[in-house]
């Protein structure tokens, strides 16, 4: 019966792993947002709340293991976004010549920037 158990949490662990592999990575390209050098701060202080607040549910211990496979998706997805933005900002001021910049993003990533910051896309 022991030996089941094991069996099972460590099949659970291993899908856990190779899903948050598929979720770091990002799909086919949606759409370009295009973000000003002046809002940069502000969008990433706006995405790390969000991380924050959306970690702090998921370690909480009263939701269900399917609230906290979407909000682990949601984290990562943050991530990405952040990631994204960062390299571009960098991109962006090393050239010292742009005001702003556009940012790839797939239809999840498009979907929740538009959600928290209701983006136009180019």
């Amino acid at each position: 019966m022991q030996e089941e158990y094991n069996e099972i949490v460590n099949n659970m662990e291993f899908l856990v792993k190779e899903v948050h592999k598929e979720w770091d990575r990002t799909g086919a390209t949606k759409a370009f947002v295009i973000i000003s050098i002046e809002e940069v701060e502000e969008v990433n202080q706006a995405l790390a709340v969000r991380i924050a607040k959306t970690q702090e549910s998921v370690e909480s211990d009263a939701m269900t293991f399917e609230e906290t496979i979407r909000l682990s998706k949601e984290c990562f997805l943050l991530l990405r976004l952040i990631r994204k933005i960062k390299d571009k900002a960098e991109k962006a001021n090393k050239q010292r010549i742009c005001y702003e910049f556009t940012v790839p993003f797939d239809q999840e990533e498009l979907q929740l920037f538009g959600e928290m910051f209701g983006a136009e896309s180019e």
